[in-house]
């Protein structure tokens, strides 16, 4: 076995790392950020047997909510086309493994969800001997190097869907190219999510790159519960909503005065906020003195905010809301969040200043979408009577595509 000194070292650093990611594990049970029966999973503990050897294993890692609706059709073709295929898929977050779990039951079984171990090759290596899979697919950006390197040694071949860096981590990794490019060994492609990171990965000379594709384009509409539709509409009585998704620290601030300002002219405009995070849901309601979905409030017709801090209902508000703003883009650094969730519900859309991260996305959709500068166009944009909708998106076929290279890849690993 070839002796790779940046394991090695890793190896070092996640021995010694280990008193700080034990409280580190227990601060975030005791905020909620952990599930205390399954701590053993961030250890490298399985909680779930693996299949049999026979059967072939492909692991996905996908970050977080936004990362594992993205891959969700992948794993869909993938089941329809190789019925004995199993898939692990891990999460760095609960709010991820619960979006997997809500998902899981229909594969009766296929699909299994664990935590990601953190990335000390002697927790990995406990995690690889236990499930053994044939290949890995990482979503977006998730590069670490205790991980990259295990698959290496393990010869586990890697793949990269999404693949995203930003023009800020190209300008880090400008120094260290060669070390990135390292990590990078058994990466078999990577698929950039836009034409910015197929330039950002070729110039730091990262190859095989595939043409860029972006798996939210091939995304179903969210998922929403029809029967809390109808029983939310009554309720409200036809009032319009203006949903502001995905919201960050300090947007609500500007969101809230700006919808104040525009029920002068629309009094009965309801602004309804669903921050990124839901545990941020009780302390907005009580900074704004409004109802709270997790608190099974409603609104009444005075009331002019709602806050809905409950998991899996975006689906349910964007197919209530007569117009969307697209959170984390209105106050630098921001990046902004997927756009096209709401144009699948054919509903007006618009975003701040700072929507970096999907900028190829926003350029392609421009026509449908509505770029706003400040809290005055924000205003103007809330009093504005009537929007035309936006027309049906077509789904793409990178599902299919991203399917066929993923297997030939893993059947012809499986054959060694």
């Amino acid at each position: 076995m070839r002796f790779d000194p940046l394991l090695l070292g890793w190896s070092l650093i996640g021995y010694a790392a280990m008193p700080w990611l034990r409280r580190h594990t227990q601060t975030r049970l005791q905020t909620g950020k952990e599930e205390a029966s399954r701590l053993g999973e961030r250890f490298g503990y399985p909680t779930q047997p693996r299949p049999p050897l026979h059967m072939p294993v492909l692991w996905i890692h996908a970050a977080s909510v936004g990362e594992c609706r993205a891959v969700l059709p992948v794993i869909e073709c993938l089941f329809r086309q190789h019925p004995s295929l199993t898939i692990l898929i891990t999460t760095a977050t609960r709010t991820g493994g619960q979006v997997v779990t809500a998902h899981a039951a229909s594969f009766k079984g296929r699909l299994i969800h664990q935590f990601i171990p953190y990335d000390a090759p002697h927790l990995l290596s406990r995690f690889f001997a236990h499930w053994r899979p044939n290949g890995l697919v990482l979503i977006e950006s998730e590069l670490w190097p205790g991980l990259l390197c295990l698959c290496q040694r393990e010869h586990i071949p890697v793949m990269v869907l999404n693949g995203r860096l930003s023009a800020r981590s190209a300008r880090r990794w400008q120094l260290a190219a060669p070390l990135l490019r390292y990590l990078l060994r058994p990466c078999r492609w990577i698929m950039p999510r836009s034409q910015a990171d197929q330039r950002a990965f070729t110039q730091l000379g990262i190859a095989p790159l595939l043409p860029p594709a972006d798996l939210k384009e091939d995304a179903p509409p969210l998922p929403f519960d029809a029967a809390d539709a109808v029983k939310i509409r009554q309720h409200l009585g036809g009032r319009p909503l203006f949903v502001a998704t995905s919201t960050h620290p300090g947007e609500e601030d500007l969101i809230v005065a700006a919808a104040q300002e525009a029920r002068q002219q629309r009094p009965n405009l309801l602004t309804v906020i669903i921050p990124r995070h839901p545990e941020r849901g009780a302390a907005l309601a009580a900074q704004f003195k409004a109802p709270c979905r997790s608190q099974n409030t409603m609104p009444q017709d005075q009331d002019p905010l709602w806050i809905i801090d409950t998991l899996g209902e975006v689906g349910l508000f964007l197919h209530l809301a007569e117009r969307v703003l697209i959170g984390h883009s209105l106050y630098p650094p921001g990046g902004g969040h997927n756009p096209l969730e709401s144009l699948r519900f054919r509903r007006p859309t618009a975003y701040g200043p700072y929507m970096q991260n999907w900028q190829d996305i926003c350029t392609t959709y421009a026509t449908f979408l509505h770029q706003l500068h400040d809290k005055d166009a924000l205003i103007q944009w809330l009093v504005r009577p009537t929007i035309p909708a936006p027309p049906p998106l077509k789904r793409s076929k990178i599902s299919h595509d991203a399917t066929c290279l993923i297997m030939n890849i893993i059947l012809g690993n499986k054959e060694k």
